[in-house]
């Protein structure tokens, strides 16, 4: 005989516990969401310019000690730092935009500059540069940094730390099959031989340590020449990401996708003293710049050396994916000229001594030569000589970038679904890219039906 479920049939504290339940939700997310309160001016007689951003913990003091250089740098403006969780900013800024009531500037690294500017949230670098300095953004820029911070004509973001990709090797585990510093793998297939012998069981045949392990087709697609943004539109299904599909397929098929999903869980930590590469878990990792200064940090005496992805056959040199931090600008802001007089101290635009020590201070990649070379980004490489492989890819021209436009995000989810069935052995690389494209397709017609406009790419 079953229980009766009717609500009748419920003691009162059922029904308390459960609106007191719902309260604590409704409390809990009024308390992401709301928008967070500025701190006390300090230079009260100054033009206010409230900033957001996400950096927390150790950071936090390093980034805001750059707005207290800029606050002492001249005499108009304050600007105001606001650090907001990371997980929560993007959506406190929607909010705050259906408001009117949005930041002046904001650093955020979610894909969104897109989607934002099509939606008309953030306006253009342009309108609150002058004719001359736009001018010398382009001209002095890296190209990388422009195609990043550009959309459909005009400069919408300034790019304050772009992430690069490159290979990490564990000397002392090269050195247990022979091989050293000199004698790096020269192409993508070398190099997965390597791993290959690096590769390391337990006595029951349980991985413990890893060789090489490639995943991640947006961060591979590069190498094989391929991309995802193609004459102002999103492209897929192309024979350069089908390779890079069938490279990671063949990696995983190789380990198996149990076992390679047993030895990942196991890992300790992704950063701090237990992260993969200083723990040896594998000898070989295909990783950003930031690791950097962690290894400096945690494991000062690591024995390791970094270069750039070897192409493989057919492929490209020195290539990789970028990912940016965007510094920009809401429609709404009160203070757009004084948000630019702070984004272009900060990246080092006009100000290239202070920009090398933010971009050092941060472990950042700088934006243009001038800042590279210089005094206190000097010193930061002389300190931290591993990064200049980084610093060295600005310049290459097999940099590639996320899939751009309104649909970015919701190309890159299919592409990350795409790439697990692959891995997981329930998709062909093939059939991968092929229902991506069809996704892709299925939500633009979705989109136009709505009578939304459907905007993707760069032009």
């Amino acid at each position: 005989m079953g229980i009766d479920q009717s609500p009748d049939s419920r003691p009162a504290w059922a029904g308390r516990l459960k609106a007191a339940g719902a309260l604590l939700l409704v409390l809990a997310v009024i308390a992401v969401l709301a928008p967070p309160s500025p701190p006390e001016l300090h230079h009260p007689g100054r033009i206010k310019v409230i900033f957001w951003h996400a950096f927390a913990g150790e950071w936090q003091p390093i980034y805001e000690g750059m707005v207290a250089r800029f606050n002492a740098s001249q005499t108009k403006y304050e600007v105001v730092p606001v650090s907001v969780p990371g997980d929560a900013l993007t959506m406190k800024f929607l909010l705050s935009s259906a408001g009117g009531a949005t930041p002046d500037i904001l650093l955020d690294w979610d894909p969104i500059l897109g989607t934002w500017t099509d939606k008309g949230l953030i306006r253009s670098y342009d309108s609150v540069m002058s004719p001359e300095e736009r001018r010398a953004y382009l001209a002095e820029t890296y190209p990388i940094v422009k195609r990043n911070s550009m959309y459909k004509g005009k400069i919408m973001a300034m790019i304050d730390g772009l992430d690069f990709w490159a290979v990490y090797y564990r000397l002392d585990h090269l050195k247990e099959v022979g091989v050293d510093k000199d004698h790096l793998p020269k192409s993508l297939e070398e190099l997965v031989e390597l791993g290959k012998r690096l590769d390391r069981y337990d006595d029951q045949h349980r991985l413990r340590r890893v060789g090489f392990l490639p995943q991640g087709l947006v961060g591979f697609a590069p190498a094989f020449g391929g991309g995802f943004n193609k004459n102002g539109r999103i492209v897929v299904d192309t024979p350069e990401n089908l390779r890079a599909m069938q490279f990671l397929g063949q990696i995983q098929k190789r380990l198996g996708y149990d076992t390679i999903t047993r030895f990942t869980s196991s890992l300790a930590a992704d950063a701090g003293p237990n992260m993969p590469l200083i723990a040896g878990n594998y000898s070989i990792m295909f990783d950003g710049e930031w690791r950097v200064k962690q290894v400096a940090q945690y494991k000062p005496d690591l024995p390791y050396i970094v270069a750039p992805l070897p192409a493989p056959a057919g492929g490209k040199p020195n290539a990789c994916n970028t990912a940016p931090n965007y510094l920009v600008i809401p429609t709404a802001a009160k203070c757009p000229k004084g948000a630019w007089e702070f984004a272009k101290y900060c990246v080092g635009i006009q100000h290239p001594e202070e920009g090398g020590r933010h971009m050092g201070e941060m472990g950042w990649v700088p934006d243009n030569p001038s800042i590279a070379r210089s005094k206190a980004y000097q010193a930061y490489l002389r300190k931290y000589p591993q990064y200049k492989v980084f610093v060295d890819l600005m310049t290459s021209p097999n940099l590639g970038m996320f899939p751009q436009g309104s649909l970015q995000k919701f190309v890159t989810d299919e592409i990350s679904k795409a790439e697990d069935g692959v891995l997981r052995g329930t998709l062909s690389p093939e059939n991968a890219l092929k229902t991506v494209e069809t996704h892709l397709d299925a939500e633009r017609e979705r989109l136009r039906k709505l009578g939304q406009p459907v905007l993707e790419g760069r032009t």
